[in-house]
């Protein structure tokens, strides 16, 4: 084997090596720039590219600008106005602070920066040619910095056909520049790629800065977030529930100013929408934290997208409960979208009557007397305490469509009602709340039935089992491969105990179970409601079509089953109204 010997890395080499890891694509400059730019106090920031920003990338601000004296040192590493001492580094309150960004972006291109500070009279310019510094010269400017930087990774040819398209790189720019600007409403953006200007963002109010990352039918379903807690504030903006994405492009984090990646952040937010959503979506939200410096570390992560916050578990808590409380305060029932195509005259009078009959008929029909579910709508009841008060009197009556969906009267308009995505919801709450009081009751089976299990299913049962005694499952060993199912919950007296047990255990196998205890619980009892629930095509008399509305009015979130699909859905009188071409209302 040939040893060579240890030897000291030139200073080029260092730079290409730390731009590997600072410099990705053209958007990683876009970056770095506008950071410095942000910090330099700038009130504009204008983005030039061409090419996607292989070519060309301009950022232009009206900021403080650079001394000529500390102009050669812009492109050396590790120089910078932002730290003095170890002191520092422990609280940052800059975007930028490493000093290393124009040195890795000038030992990968062809780079030069123009600068003019108010008390300066002219502008002065240096250049840096794949890490080959020039002096300073005079130049004429504006006051503010320009930087140029022109045919990115002309020297690392590996790096620059790795680089993809144009417009892909010009869109991961134009997303760049957009998440630095959400939390700066005083700073007007904007990006020009290949002479047109694709992003524009004038100086504004924070809140119309926030919605200018989501779409525009986005912007009418939203919640106002602004909770104080200590010297910790949380503000922002959060989607309804109906807003969820497959991915998490409408989500944004911040800390201090700086977008951030952060694992308790997002899980708080995927927690407080737990069972308003369908599993697998993501809530949209953007969200600012503000804090002391002290007490998270920046400096963690090469572009300073991840942090270490000093008290993550405070953090968590107070994302999750100002999330939660501001939904749970909130009506949530999505609005039906009214179909807008025009309707021929007769199918428009023939509907018109159909309506009109049928709430003539609801109106004028009695509740039967004394009516509740009979024993297959709701769980049996215990000998304890009422778990909810009695039932107001309803309103008025409901009609059942194909035995699936209710239909009532509102004060302005009609609701359409999954009746098992509503059954569903009540039943998870009334098991949640039997649940926190003790053990859910249970009968013992008078033979026990056996269930074959993998390893990982029988791990899996292990680390369960506290939680199904808490739901009225008993379940043991039984043998090699095998386990028995000894007693089960009385209310789930209808569904086979072995094939529940084994459903039980393959969906766990199938789904990470790194959660907490809670979070099992929901997932269990989630599991169970959905079991025990009326099913669609399940006729209902007009009894229990009054028993299942008559106690939607009294659980906190009967507008989502546990799932997180929709129970409802609104179609106001107004649009009924548009859709008959009535007017003067």
């Amino acid at each position: 084997m040939d040893r060579r010997p240890i030897q000291q890395l030139p200073p080029s080499l260092v730079n290409r090596i730390a731009a590997g890891e600072v410099i990705e694509r053209p958007a990683s400059v876009v970056k770095e720039l506008v950071e410095n730019a942000i910090d330099a106090g700038a009130r504009t920031i204008t983005v030039e590219i061409e090419d996607g920003g292989r070519e060309l990338i301009r950022v232009t601000d009206d900021g403080a600008g650079i001394d000529p004296a500390d102009l050669p040192l812009a492109f050396a590493p590790h120089a910078t106005s932002k730290l003095r001492s170890d002191e520092d580094l422990l609280k940052i309150s800059t975007m930028g602070f490493r000093g290393e960004a124009l040195a890795s972006i000038g030992a990968v291109s062809q780079a030069r920066i123009l600068s003019r500070t108010p008390a300066s009279d002219m502008a002065w310019e240096v250049f840096d040619r794949g890490g080959a510094i020039s002096g300073v010269q005079a130049a004429a400017g504006n006051v503010g910095t320009t930087v140029e930087v022109r045919n990115l990774f002309h020297n690392t040819p590996a790096r620059r056909k790795f680089l993809k398209g144009a417009a892909t790189e010009s869109g991961h720019v134009s997303e760049a520049l957009l998440r630095l600007a959400l939390p700066f409403p005083q700073i007007s953006f904007r990006l020009v790629s290949g002479g047109r200007t694709v992003l524009d963002l004038p100086a504004t109010t924070p809140e119309q800065r926030l919605l200018s990352a989501w779409p525009q039918e986005f912007r009418e379903r939203r919640l106002a977030i602004d909770v104080v807690d200590a010297e910790v504030r949380l503000g922002g903006i959060a989607g309804l529930p109906e807003l969820a994405h497959p991915t998490a492009r409408y989500q944004y984090f911040y800390l201090n100013g700086r977008h951030i990646r952060d694992r308790f952040i997002q899980h708080a937010v995927r927690e407080a929408y737990r069972g308003l959503m369908e599993p697998g979506r993501n809530p949209a939200a953007v969200l600012l934290l503000t804090m002391p410096a002290g007490d998270v570390d920046v400096n963690v992560h090469p572009t300073k997208a991840e942090v270490r916050f000093r008290d993550s578990n405070r953090i968590h808590g107070l994302v999750l409960a100002s999330l939660r409380e501001k939904l749970l305060g909130s009506d949530l029932t999505p609005r039906a979208q009214a179909y807008s195509a025009q309707m021929p005259p007769g199918d428009r009078q023939d509907m018109r009557q159909r309506l009109a009959e049928f709430f003539r008929q609801a109106q004028g029909s009695q509740p039967v007397a004394g009516a509740a579910a009979p024993p297959a709508m709701m769980p049996p009841a215990e000998p304890e305490p009422a778990l909810l008060p009695a039932p107001p009197a309803p309103r008025s009556a409901a009609m059942q469509l194909h035995n699936c969906y209710l239909v009532t009267e509102t004060d302005d308009g009609l609701m359409i009602i999954d009746q098992h995505a509503l059954h569903e919801r009540i039943m998870y709450e009334e098991l949640m709340a039997r649940v926190s009081r003790g053990p859910l009751e249970s009968q013992r089976l008078l033979i026990p039935e056996t269930v074959n299990v993998t390893p990982r299913q029988a791990a899996l049962l292990e680390q369960i089992q506290p939680l199904l005694q808490r739901l009225g499952i008993e379940v043991a060993a039984f043998g090699p491969g095998t386990v028995a199912v000894h007693a089960f919950p009385t209310f789930l007296e209808k569904l086979e105990p072995g094939r529940f047990v084994a459903e039980l255990l393959e969906r766990g196998e199938q789904e990470q179970h790194d959660l907490h205890e809670e979070e099992l619980l929901h997932e269990l009892l989630d599991m169970m409601a959905c079991k025990a629930a009326i099913k669609a095509g399940d006729p209902l008399s007009p009894a229990e079509i009054e028993a299942l509305l008559q106690r939607r009015e009294l659980i906190d979130r009967p507008s989502n089953c546990p799932h997180g699909r929709p129970t409802t859905l609104r179609l106001s009188l107004r649009d009924l109204e548009k859709q008959f071409k009535r007017t003067g209302f």
